[in-house]
């Protein structure tokens, strides 16, 4: 297998994974305006279709970076070996986090912590109501 058709495995897998999540970008023009809103490069739907399906090969590195960064995956993702794996949670919703604003993730991250500490009370007091 060429190490452009891996490029556009890898890069299908994880729009494929990222559409499991029914907050996720669904679409190529989805996914494009994600890219533009978290400062990437332009990339059309139209390009990001080819990629993913290796019909464009040998993308700049700025657009591998802002895929890299959109997905949660470290740019060697794109060039190792390895099958390609799923998007875990974690990524996901950082992926979708990107698109919020300064206050919409401050809102997200106070959530993520009164939740933490919740859970963490629930395991110091097993049995006890609340």
């Amino acid at each position: 297998m060429s190490p452009y058709q891996t490029f556009a495995r890898k890069l299908s897998a994880l729009i494929d994974s990222a559409r499991a999540d029914e907050g996720a970008p669904h679409s190529y023009r989805e996914l494009s305006a994600a890219i533009d809103r978290a400062g990437g490069p332009s990339m059309s739907p139209a390009y990001l279709q080819q990629l993913a399906t290796g019909k464009r090969i040998n993308p700049k590195i700025h657009y591998v970076e802002a895929l890299a960064k959109l997905f949660g995956v470290p740019i060697t993702y794109f060039f190792e070996d390895q099958e390609p794996q799923p998007v875990g949670e974690a990524k996901l919703m950082a992926m979708r986090a990107q698109e919020l604003s300064p206050q919409g993730r401050r809102q997200v991250m106070d959530l993520l912590e009164l939740v933490e500490r919740y859970e963490r009370a629930e395991r110091e007091q097993p049995g006890e109501s609340r």
